[in-house]
């Protein structure tokens, strides 16, 4: 037992997996700019009031605020349903 090196991972192989799980952090990050770039981009260019029905009243609000509300609320519900999926 003196010749085990506590430092040293005791199955081969087991060294590559944090790289492959930074790089799927990396991507990850990557395509969730690129989203958000183009929501930005795509708010921006709208900065037109649209008439929209809340269960009640109907009121004018700013597309781009319509446009960030809607992506922010996939993205909470994409999360969700990702971590409940990955239990």
């Amino acid at each position: 037992m003196a010749d085990v090196d506590p430092t040293r991972s005791p199955v081969p192989g087991t060294q590559e997996r944090p790289a492959r799980k930074e790089r799927a952090l990396a991507s990850k990050t990557i395509a969730a700019v690129a989203v958000a770039f183009v929501l930005i981009a795509f708010g921006v260019s709208n900065d037109n009031s649209v008439p929209v029905d809340y269960l009640i009243v109907t009121r004018d609000s700013p597309l781009i605020l319509v446009i960030g509300v809607s992506a922010l609320l996939g993205a909470i519900i994409g999360g969700l349903i990702v971590r409940r999926r990955s239990r």
